[in-house]
């Protein structure tokens, strides 16, 4: 063999580990990037989950006072009918009405 040919080999096997090295680098770098993505994806997700969690109760909440104010204004107008009949009933001078004994 020719001393010309070992050291363009011996070159040419120096740039394949240099290569080589380059490429494990770029690798690693790429996994951090990956694991830096994955994290930052779970994070959104339970920020995701909190925001929809933090929704249901105040639709909930909304749902219950809605159905409080539609309880409360029927009370009211049943009471307010019930006071009207009543008032009707003692001015036609009968004395017995529904809030007191009907003996």
């Amino acid at each position: 063999m020719n001393p010309l040919d070992l050291l363009n080999g011996a070159r040419a096997v120096d740039r394949l580990f240099q290569l080589e090295k380059k490429h494990g680098a770029i690798l690693e770098a790429q996994a951090a990037e990956i694991q830096m993505l994955k994290d930052r994806l779970t994070a959104l997700e339970h920020h995701i989950r909190a925001r929809e969690d933090i929704l249901v109760a105040e639709a909930k909440g909304a749902a219950a006072a809605t159905g409080s104010a539609v309880a409360a204004q029927h009370v009211s107008d049943i009471s307010r009918r019930l006071g009207g009949m009543e008032e009707r009933l003692r001015a036609m001078g009968d004395i017995r009405v529904l809030s007191q004994d009907p003996r």
